[in-house]
Order: C-alpha cells, then sequence, then structure tokens
C-alpha cells in the first residue's frame, strides 16, 4: 500500500475545505529527489550524494531548494555567515565532480552540529521558562536524568591573538599563528622579563646592534635607490654556469616534488638555448629572472660544509636578498596586459623564495594574497576548458599553478592567522594529472592520462592533496573566527576526519617522495595541534580532556620525527620554508606549565611577579616598550610567577610532562640548525631556551643541586642565565663565522673555538687576542657544540666604533666587562645585527 505524497494530499478533492481553515506547511525533504522516489538510503553529501554517484546519476541528484538555502545559515543563524562551501557547481557542471572529493560535507555536517546545539539551548530554555512545569514536576526532572548537558561542560577559550602597535603602525596575528601564542603565555613574559632585567648586559648589547641594524638599514636604502629594474640587472645576477647547473638540480628534486611551477622538459630546452650564444638573444629577459630566482631559492638549500655570516645574516641569505628585490623591481616594471606563463611562474618563484630564505616574512600574507588575486583575476582558479580554444599544455600548466598557488596562500594565512582567499570562492579547476613532466608538451593534443596515486610523480603531492584542501580551509575559518564557538565535540569529530585522510595517503617508495610525504603530514597535524592545546592546557581541571593532553604530546613527537628524517637527509626545504618547530615547542610548553604541579605560594617560591608586583627597581627600568619585554606587548597582571614541579599523583601526566620537555630541547636543536644556516630566527630561539627555563626539573634534567643555588630565586636566576648563555652563545659562533678573512676578532674567535678549550676562550677575552693563536687559512674550522661553556659578553658595537674612528685599540682605557676585546680590525660594513629584542620574525624590511 503507497502513501500518496504531500503534492497529491493538497491537490485533492477531499482537502480543498480544509485549505480554507488550515494552510499546511510542506516539510523540508532531506534526501535527494532521485534517491527519495526510488526509496532508497541518501547519505544527503551536496551536492552529489554517494549513492548517485556510484551509479552515474549524478545529473538526476537534486535537493529540496529551501535546504540548499540553509547551507549559507552558520551556527549563530545569521546569513551568510560561514564559508560557502567550496565547489557551489551549477547541475551542468556535475561532470567534474568525479575528480574531486566531497568535502562540503565537513561544511555542512558543522552547520547541522551548530543548528543542534542552538536547538538545545533553545529546548533548555523553554523547559526553563515553561508555565506548565508546575503541573508535572516529573517532567524536567526527567530531562535532567536522561540528557548529558555537554555545553554546561564546556569551557570558556579566551580568544587568541597579537595586537599591538600605536596608530595605525600596528600588527595583528589572529589564532592560528604560532606568535599568538606567546601573548596568552604570561608566564613565559614573565620569565623573559626577569632574565633580561637580571643581565644589565643584555641592554648593552641590544644598543649595540641596533647600531649595527641602523647602518644596515642606511646600506640598503642606498643600495635600492640604485636599483632600477632593468634588464642588464637580471643578466648580470645570473650566476656562472657551474653554479647555477648545481642549483637547478638542486631546485627540481627538493622543490619541484611539492609545488609545481615548471615543466622540466619545456624549462630544460630553454636552459640549453640559454647557455648558446647564438640563441640567448632571442630568449626573453623573464627566463633569466627565473634562474635568478633558482639560484636564490637552492642557495639555502645546498649543503654546505660550513656556513659563512656578514654580520648576522648568513653569506647565501645576503644574496639572495639582494637577487629576489632586484627580480621584484624587474616584474614591477613589467606590463600586466599581456601575461605570460613565465609571469605566474615568477610570481611564484619569487614568494617561495622568500620564504625559504626568510625574507619579509611579515609580508607574506599579503604578498601570496597579491599572487592569490592575479591568478583569479586570470581565471585560474575556473575550469580551463570552458575558455574553448587553449592547448592541453596550457590547460595542465594551469592548473597546476593554481593548485601550487592554493597551498602556498592558504598556509601563509594559517602562519598569520587570517582568513584565506580560498573561503567562500568558487571554483572548478580540477586537481593536475598525477603525470611525470615527461608525459606531455606542449604539442600534445589530449590530456595525460593520470596514474594512480599510488604511483609516484612529481605531481603526486598536489594530485594528493587536495583531498585534505576543503577541510584545512574550513578549519582555518573556523579557528580565527571568534564567532565560531567551537566545542570540544566538534574538535574530536575534526581529529577523526583528520586521521581518516592520513590513513588514506599513499606510501610512496621512492627516494623523492620523501618531502612530499612529509609536507602531507604536517600540514594536516599542525591543525591537530590548534585543535587539542587549549583543552591540553584543561586536562588537570577535567580527566575529559586528558585525550587531548596525549594527542598534543604524540602529535608533536610524529611532527619532529619527520623535521628530523629530513634534515638528516641534508633536505632543509621544510624546516627553512615552516615555523612548524617553533609552534610545537610553544605549544608544549604550555600545556606542561599548565599540568604541572604548583609548588605552595611563599615568599621565598614567589619567583617573578607581574608589573604591578614587581619592586620599584624593575618596575623603574622595565617598560613594555624595553629590551626587558621582548614582545613589545603589555604583560597581563597575574599571581607570582613559579617553577612548577612534574605531578606526583598522576603518573601518566608526569610521564607526558617529561616526555614533552625531552621533545621541546630536541625542538630547540632542530631550530639552532636553521638558525646557524640561514642567519634569521634569533628572537624565535631565544624565546624557546626561555621557555624551556620555566619547564619542571625532569629525571634527564635534574635541578641544580649547587650550595650556591638553594631557593627559588637562586633558581630563577640560574635558569635565566642559563637561557641568555645559550642565546649569547650562538651571538659568539656567529662571531667566529664572520667571512672577512681580515677580521682580527673573528679570526681570534676562531682560534677559541677550534681549539675547544673554555680556558683558551677566557684567555682570549680577558688577556686580548694576541694570546690566543691565529690559525691559517687552511685550519679546519669546528663549530662549538651545545655544551661548550661561553662567555656571556659580546663586544659592544658603539666601543668598536669609536676605537675604530680613532684608530687605537678598543681595549684601551676601558673598564668593566666590555674593555675584553683587544686587537680588533672591525669592517663595520659587514657588521649588522639585528635588534633581538624588537621581536621581528622572519628579518628586516
Amino acid at each position: 500500500m503507497s502513501t500518496r505524497s504531500a503534492e497529491s494530499r493538497e491537490n485533492s478533492p477531499d482537502q480543498d475545505d480544509s485549505l480554507e481553515k488550515r494552510v499546511s506547511k510542506k516539510r523540508k525533504v532531506l534526501s535527494c529527489y532521485a534517491c527519495r522516489n526510488r526509496k532508497m538510503k541518501c547519505d544527503r553529501i551536496y551536492p552529489v550524494c554517494g549513492r548517485c554517484q556510484k551509479t552515474g546519476r549524478a545529473d538526476q541528484c537534486t535537493y529540496d531548494p529551501r535546504l540548499i538555502e540553509d547551507l549559507h545559515v552558520n551556527g549563530d543563524g545569521h546569513a551568510n555567515g560561514g564559508p560557502a562551501p567550496p565547489h557551489m557547481h551549477d547541475i551542468n557542471h556535475n561532470h567534474a565532480f568525479a575528480a574531486l572529493p566531497a568535502p562540503p560535507a565537513d561544511s555542512l555536517s558543522w552547520q547541522l552540529r551548530a543548528q543542534e546545539r542552538r536547538l538545545a539551548v533553545l529546548e533548555r530554555r523553554l523547559a526553563n521558562t515553561d508555565s506548565s512545569t508546575a503541573a508535572s514536576p516529573a517532567a524536567p526532572e526527567r530531562y535532567h536524568e536522561d540528557h548529558f548537558d555537554p555545553q554546561a561542560a564546556e569551557p570558556t577559550l579566551q580568544e587568541e591573538m597579537m595586537f599591538r602597535g600605536k596608530g595605525f603602525k600596528t600588527q595583528f596575528y589572529g589564532s592560528t599563528s604560532a606568535i599568538s601564542l606567546l601573548t596568552q603565555f604570561r608566564e613565559l613574559q614573565a620569565f623573559t622579563k626577569e632574565a633580561l632585567a637580571a643581565d644589565s648586559s643584555m641592554a648593552r648589547v641590544r644598543n649595540d646592534f641596533r647600531t649595527f641594524r641602523n647602518r644596515r638599514k642606511a646600506f640598503i636604502k642606498d643600495k635600492r635607490a640604485e636599483t632600477q629594474g632593468f634588464d642588464d640587472e637580471i643578466f648580470a645576477l645570473v650566476p656562472e654556469k657551474k653554479k647555477i647547473d648545481a642549483a637547478v638540480d638542486c631546485y627540481f628534486t627538493s622543490c619541484e616534488s611539492t609545488y609545481r611551477v615548471l615543466h622540466e622538459p619545456t624549462f630544460r630546452k630553454e636552459y640549453r638555448a640559454f647557455w648558446d650564444e647564438r640563441s640567448r638573444a632571442a630568449l626573453p629577459p623573464s627566463f633569466a629572472a627565473i634562474l635568478v630566482l633558482i639560484a636564490a631559492i637552492a642557495g639555502g638549500l645546498l649543503d654546505e660544509e660550513e656556513t659563512m655570516f656578514i654580520g648576522d645574516i648568513s653569506t647565501h641569505r645576503e644574496a639572495a636578498t639582494t637577487s629576489i628585490e632586484t627580480c621584484d623591481f624587474w616584474l614591477q616594471r613589467q606590463s600586466r596586459k599581456h601575461l605570460t606563463l613565465h609571469f605566474f611562474q615568477l610570481q611564484c618563484l619569487s614568494l617561495f623564495a622568500k620564504r625559504v630564505n626568510c625574507i619579509k616574512m611579515k609580508q607574506d600574507w599579503v604578498a601570496s594574497g597579491d599572487v592569490m588575486r592575479l591568478a583569479i583575476g586570470a581565471g585560474l582558479h575556473r575550469d580551463p576548458s570552458l575558455l574553448g580554444k587553449i592547448s592541453e599544455f596550457e590547460k595542465e600548466m594551469r592548473r597546476r599553478l593554481w593548485a601550487t598557488i592554493a597551498e602556498l596562500e592558504l598556509q601563509s594565512s594559517i602562519d598569520a592567522g587570517h582568513q584565506s582567499s580560498l573561503c567562500g570562492l568558487h571554483y572548478d579547476t580540477q586537481p593536475p594529472a598525477n603525470v611525470p613532466d615527461d608525459a606531455f608538451d606542449p604539442d600534445i593534443e589530449q590530456r595525460p592520462i593520470g596514474r594512480p596515486l599510488e604511483h609516484f610523480t612529481r605531481t603526486s603531492y598536489l594530485s594528493c592533496t587536495v583531498r585534505s584542501l576543503p577541510l584545512r580551509v574550513h578549519l582555518l575559518h573556523v579557528l580565527n573566527n571568534p564567532a565560531a564557538n567551537i566545542q570540544y565535540a566538534d574538535v574530536l569529530h575534526f581529529g577523526n576526519r583528520i586521521a581518516s585522510i592520513l590513513a588514506t595517503h599513499p606510501d610512496w617508495h621512492d627516494a623523492q617522495a620523501a618531502i612530499p610525504a612529509a609536507m602531507l603530514d604536517l600540514q594536516l597535524r599542525q591543525f591537530l595541534l590548534m585543535l587539542h592545546r587549549p583543552y591540553a592546557k584543561l586536562a588537570p581541571k577535567s580527566s575529559r580532556f586528558s585525550y587531548s593532553f596525549t594527542a598534543v604530546v604524540d602529535t608533536a613527537s610524529r611532527m619532529l620525527s619527520l623535521c628530523e628524517e629530513l634534515l638528516d637527509k641534508s633536505l632543509f626545504i621544510l624546516s627553512h620554508s615552516r615555523n612548524d618547530v617553533l609552534r610545537i615547542v610553544i605549544t608544549l610548553a604550555q600545556v606542561v606549565f599548565y599540568n604541572a604541579t604548583m609548588p605552595e605560594t611563599t615568599d621565598s617560591s614567589a619567583i617573578a611577579r607581574s608589573p604591578a608586583a614587581t619592586s620599584d627597581h624593575v618596575a623603574r627600568s622595565v617598560d613594555n616598550g624595553g629590551p626587558q619585554n621582548p614582545l613589545k606587548y603589555a604583560i597581563p597582571p597575574g599571581p607570582p610567577l613559579q617553577i612548577p614541579h612534574l605531578p606526583k599523583h598522576n603518573h601518566m601526566a608526569a610521564t607526558l610532562c617529561t616526555t614533552s620537555i625531552d621533545l621541546m630541547e630536541f625542538g630547540r636543536t632542530l631550530f639552532e640548525q636553521k638558525v646557524m644556516h640561514l642567519g634569521t630566527g634569533y628572537m624565535e630561539y631565544w624565546l624557546m631556551s626561555a621557555a624551556i627555563g620555566i619547564m619542571p626539573s625532569t629525571p634527564t634534567t635534574p635541578a641544580t643541586t649547587s650550595k650556591a643555588v638553594n631557593t627559588a630565586p637562586d633558581d630563577l636566576r640560574s635558569r635565566g642565565r642559563k637561557a641568555v648563555e645559550r642565546m649569547t652563545s650562538m651571538c659568539f659562533r656567529v662571531l667566529a663565522l664572520q667571512k672577512d678573512p681580515t677580521n682580527g676578532f673573528a679570526q681570534a674567535l676562531r682560534g677559541a673555538v677550534t681549539s675547544g678549550s673554555p680556558s683558551d676562550y677566557h684567555s682570549a677575552i680577558q688577556s686580548g687576542a694576541s694570546s690566543v693563536a691565529v690559525p691559517n687559512h687552511d685550519t679546519p674550522l669546528t663549530v662549538a657544540s651545545n655544551n661548550f661553556p661561553m662567555q656571556p659578553f659580546i663586544p659592544g658595537a658603539s666601543g668598536m666604533a669609536a676605537s675604530l674612528d680613532e684608530g687605537t685599540n678598543p681595549a684601551m682605557g676601558l673598564s668593566g666587562p666590555w674593555d675584553v676585546l683587544q686587537d680588533m680590525q672591525v669592517d663595520l660594513g659587514g657588521w649588522n645585527f639585528p635588534d633581538f629584542w624588537g621581536f621581528d620574525v622572519g628579518g628586516d624590511f
């Protein structure tokens, strides 16, 4: 016996009289019409359900229009408040769904869960205000007994952001930025303030480094004024053939296995013509610019025996800065009327070169957004077949460039804590085919047939990463939206979605698959840290969140293992271009600190207080913009800072804390390699060292047992000195690796490092450089180990400058810890240390 539909009931004669009395409202149909008519189960995935997709009836899969309108309603009930599903196609374009995943279900399920929570709130309010409650008193009791209220157990999480500056000279970082983690870590800010205030020499270092930095800025300003961006300047920057050959091989091995910008057979053909004098004149200067940017990218990725420095910056990073800025000037001079493939390739290469060399990272989100808008303006986000007359080669290159630009812009948005241009964007470009470059050429007439994802090619990363792209875009929107009202159930749901995608990643055995495989893993696991960290901090208050503590430690361990594997293979691309290590160390520091046990507050255990509670002497010498506050951010008032202990009555938590501290130390050593390879990241390294300084003592890192350090304030000073010494030790190593061979002071430091004897170093500092044997140019130089005890003093630039101007010995007639440098021949043009305490992450600009 069949049941009549709503339409037949409304049009039947026996309903004519009732229509005048009552107007019925049709119920929304949740299933698609095709499954409903066939009385089949529908998974309700929009725009094409799974059953219609499998049976080949995608063109018949349609939904109730009222249900589609509700897709644009967010959890708060405001229209157009949430991001539209990334792939909202017209019914005529459903043929493209087979190549795309069905990620809009994530956005739809988020909307449905938000609506369910909203309905639950309304039901509770209705139950509390129902006037008939007195007539049936058992109803409320039954509701509270049978219904678990998840919102009642949800903690209130504070928005995490960094918003600093004055007037219009301000900076903002959202919740997903690793920088925003520092603003809510009051204890770390207080510790850095006390550690720097206890060592007065650090303020002198700050002033001295500012002197060098001002000179560097003036030099760069004059150099930029001379750069015009002419073609001759581009050709002059092309290295000799031997060097560029190595750079090209390194680039295609390290970079083109993830982001696809160049087509290697076409590039090799133009490359051979470039070095042919007869054909070189016919090549456009844009190809020379491509070679310059390839050299800039590969310069920081080649495994050199020893990195040399010019001031604080490595020599190859200094050369890359000049090359990138010249290419940017040249690009600005090019016409936008007749764009070519080289133009978009140069835009991607310039963006990636800055990221690999950590140049102008504060402007990375703006720069990547500009490239994204260039791509959208050129229609790279739309199906290239809509253009009609276009070659298959151009179609495939457009797909590759769009996928590359989308990934670059999305990661930049994550690091900056801003929304991505992909949020709410309609795009129907299919993923690039999983084919090697030699499978197609400019003369191909049909699109190459893609290999299975299990078959690795250099395009496999882009073909595979599209599976998780909509989920990552949605997570970025939710995490950076303070009104998203994300709850712990959502965190667990997203964690399961990430785990399921990670499980589907192919297991490649190709030697070139190490970087793309790690990239696929890292770009998803970083969201696990962001999702679980706020709740992992609350694990001591509720066992419900203990899983988040475990998830954070496990995720951090896996991510650091991936970074270590790449560094062991001398693959630096992900270490240089991503901030995973910084995010991991600061996340673990916060989680461990709030899961550890605080000692009882006494006068002797009150280690550091907020500015309002600090002593008058410290309060007068410290302000929010001073050297003792590297964040230049107001330190919120609070109780005295205390060094916590490992949990005594929770063995699981104590084990996780101990493991986390070991991982933090391991992450610091990994980041140290980045600093010593590029000559940047000093401020981040200092914050990592300070974060380790406030961690509980573990069996592997026992507390100081010296009789001189037997109280909490002494323990604080000891920890602060250790953190400062780590920083100054690195500065000393940078000084010892100066490029200028005529620099007498650098040679003296090299001699102290090579000897490996702490006494040699102290004698060099206290007795003058003449007491240290200066090695010849054939003497191999080694870098001091982390355990090498370094003197926490660095030469003052102001004293050097005055002595050099007068032609005297810097150590003559001086007193105090800064009179220890003798026989110094310093070229001030080569000493350009940055202002560590200005918190300029990623370099100068």
